[in-house]
């Protein structure tokens, strides 16, 4: 059996480190250093509600102990944390009560991207089921989990508004932009217009409180145009919004606003996360330059951006609008900048507990060669800002606004036995020019202010002086030989000192000097005993020409779980992909085709392989790689003997013809081959007189096979790359 275990490792640093996601909540939570539960109304909470509430709170404050990319917690002492907030969690009488103590607790940690989600905030996507989701740190992700039910209003409130967006200067809500057609535009309502209530409410009061929070909850400052937006502008579909605010002469005008569907769609993000609102747009501006603009990263924003890119491949820039783009999922970043690179660059590391991974980005087929502006404002959040930083220090674009947020925390999230959402933190991020964002933000290269005066003229000031690099450019298209590579990072991957586990699949096979062809005595009855213990040694025994094997693949990385469907499809005498099918995301393949070996990843998109992980995918696909071991490895030694599940087994060092070595582990007693490095085989079954391991697993993950067949006839196009947004 093959080892998909390596692949589905590089799922959880690729893909599940997500971003910011938190939602504008409906209800802002107002804290102070000294504010504890509000005092019970009512009896002392049940049994079941206070042993659930105690659940979560174990969770949240466990999952950070464990997994926060800083032992110290940037010199907060967690412990004492926990003896401070455990008491006032037995106390809270309702989860609303719980969420706002867990929200205080994560605040000591000044970070961004730790987060509750409150099940009152998250929104209904009208395809739940009726059943209970069960949350905790063990439930894991995957076709049969059940849905959680959303919240209709928070639907609304993300799906049904008047067609503006804000920002806050210098201490006034100003219109930043009307959607063309809006209820808001045939209301009257314009850039450079300032909001002075909502429905009767204040917008210093509102202001006024939603920066208080933003004291204690760092990363709410970034949300705050977002919060007026979602929790006070938008609403129900069929009602309307009541507006005041002064015109561009300063005077007060009234509005009646009735809010209508937005311009976008609401999308699922990716498993345990909140469904969130998309909204995308491209167009061509003056001379012919592009423009995209969107507010996410998320999945259905990948196919929009291709789409863009090819209808506008002839134009002589293109503008990257990333203002109030508060991030998404991190594996958009690798899939954009591919589009966007002409070469091989490193956009940072991210440095976790267990080491450093670099943010690799490969040039896609057919990418973007033009002028390249990214704008950026101070709602450019933690996906944005490593595109846009990575971009930036790459040489490839000019970045221009203010600056970014520096909320660039990769994270992960997981439900609450309550139904609240943790998005928590586990990896620091630092930038391919060795910048730091986090708290710091993305500096542009050209620094432009709006203005209420520009923006009462309808000039968009950050746009223009875009549009003006661009021309004064020429539009020259970008060779890979006109940007200077960047140096790289100083550790690019790396096991963390003191850490467990297991640096990335690279080094699953080690590079080793050149060693003469030959077996070591003392290893040929080993090899001997493995092929009749395996079946392969019986006298006319006819070794099959393909096998298809198909299963469900676990794991858990950082406290987070992911799971997924396999197919792997193996066929003499070099060929072979593994497909893994998770939901939400799509399908992952690894594959050789003979001639070459490439991994392909929604969002990510392909790579071809080399070096350590082409020597690795040619042992694989060398079919069947463990039952024709003396081909493989032509060179063999006896290094002595360990145990492996309890049992004594033979250490062999084994190394391929170009000199990629590996270690075997051999039963002492079986005969059986059960580990290879850091994977172990399993749950021996006999298939066609064949004895193969229906368990692989590794650090990371654990493969089990459900079914097995030999001899199925595939075609060679079952071998090769998918057709997508990347390859085509």
């Amino acid at each position: 059996m093959v080892r998909l275990t390596t692949l589905f490792r590089a799922l959880f640093l690729i893909l599940f480190l997500l971003q910011s996601v938190t939602q504008a909540r409906q209800t802002p939570r107002v804290e102070g250093p000294t504010v504890a539960a509000a005092p019970p109304a009512a009896s002392a909470p049940g049994a079941a509600e206070a042993a659930r509430r105690r659940e979560a709170f174990d969770i949240v404050w466990r999952t950070v102990k464990e997994n926060h990319y800083d032992p110290k917690f940037g010199g907060v002492d967690w412990d004492a944390v926990r003896s401070e907030f455990e008491p006032k969690v037995a106390a809270a009488h309702t989860d609303r009560e719980l969420h706002t103590l867990l929200q205080q607790m994560l605040n000591r940690l000044g970070r961004s991207h730790f987060n509750i989600i409150p099940p009152e905030a998250i929104p209904s996507t009208g395809d739940e089921d009726d059943s209970d989701a069960e949350g905790g740190e063990d439930r894991v992700p995957g076709a049969e989990e059940p849905r959680r039910k959303g919240n209709p209003r928070a639907t609304e409130q993300l799906t049904y508004g008047i067609g503006i967006d804000l920002r806050v200067v210098n201490g006034v809500a100003l219109v930043t932009r009307v959607e063309p057609g809006s209820p808001a535009a045939r209301a009257g309502l314009h850039t450079g217009h300032v909001l002075r209530s909502i429905n009767g409410q204040s917008l210093s009061d509102i202001l006024r409180v939603l920066k208080l929070v933003a004291v204690y909850e760092p990363s709410a400052r970034n949300q705050i145009p977002a919060e007026i937006i979602v929790g006070y502008v938008n609403g129900p579909p069929g009602t309307s919004v009541r507006l005041t605010y002064l015109d561009g002469r300063n005077r007060a005008r009234r509005a009646v606003v009735p809010r209508e569907h937005l311009k976008g769609e609401l999308v699922p993000l990716f498993q345990t996360l909140p469904a969130q609102f998309v909204e995308f747009e491209s167009a061509r501006l003056r001379g012919g330059v592009a423009y995209v603009r969107f507010n996410l990263f998320a999945a259905p924003v990948l196919e929009k951006f291709c789409a863009a890119l090819r209808s506008m491949q002839d134009a002589p820039g293109l503008v990257l609008d990333l203002r109030g783009n508060r991030g998404g999922l991190l594996g958009l970043v690798y899939g954009l900048g591919g589009l966007l690179e002409p070469r091989p660059v490193s956009f940072g590391v991210m440095r976790t507990r267990a080491g450093w991974y670099d943010i690799g980005i490969t040039p896609q087929k057919n990418n973007y060669r033009g002028q390249l502006v990214v704008l950026i404002d101070a709602e450019t959040q933690s996906a944005a800002e490593m595109l846009a930083a990575g971009l930036q220090a790459s040489g490839r674009a000019v970045v221009i606004g203010e600056r970014s947020a520096g909320a660039t925390l990769p994270s992960a999230a997981k439900e609450l036995p309550t139904g609240a959402i943790f998005q928590y933190a586990f990896a620091d991020f630092v930038g391919g020019d060795g910048s730091v964002i986090e708290g710091v933000g993305v500096q542009p290269s050209l620094t432009v202010k709006l203005t209420r005066r520009q923006l009462l003229a309808g000039r968009d000031p950050q746009l223009e002086a875009a549009l003006s690099v661009i021309e004064s450019k020429g539009g020259t298209p970008v060779t890979v030989s006109a940007i200077d590579p960047p140096p790289p990072p100083d550790i690019v991957i790396r096991k963390a000192e003191g850490s467990e586990a297991q640096p990335t699949e690279a080094a699953n096979v080690r590079e080793a000097p050149s060693a003469p062809a030959s077996i070591a005595p003392e290893v040929e009855p080993i090899l001997e005993r493995y092929a009749e213990a395996t079946g392969l040694g019986r006298a006319g025994g006819a070794r099959p020409l393909s096998r298809v094997s198909k299963g469900r693949i676990e794991g858990a990385y950082a406290g987070m779980r992911l799971s997924g469907a396999v197919e792997v499809l193996e066929k003499a005498p070099d060929k072979f992909v593994a497909l893994i099918k998770v939901d939400g995301l799509g399908v992952i393949r690894r594959g050789f085709t003979g001639e070459y070996g490439y991994m392909q990843i929604p969002m990510f998109g392909l790579r071809r392989l080399e070096g350590a992980e082409l020597s690795d995918l040619r042992i694989e696909a060398s079919w069947p790689w463990a039952e024709d071991l003396r081909r493989l490895f032509p060179s063999m030694r006896l290094k002595g003997e360990d145990e492996v599940g309890g049992a004594v087994a033979h250490v062999v060092e084994a190394t391929t013809a170009a000199g990629a070595r590996t270690t075997l582990y051999f039963d002492a007693q079986t005969g059986l081959l059960v580990r290879r490095d850091r994977t172990y085989f399993e749950d021996f079954r006999e298939v066609d007189g064949l004895k193969l391991p229906f368990k692989v697993r590794d650090d990371f993950s654990t493969i089990t096979y459900t079914e097995v067949k030999h001899n199925v006839p595939l075609e060679d196009t079952r071998f090769i790359e998918e057709k997508d947004c990347f390859t085509r």
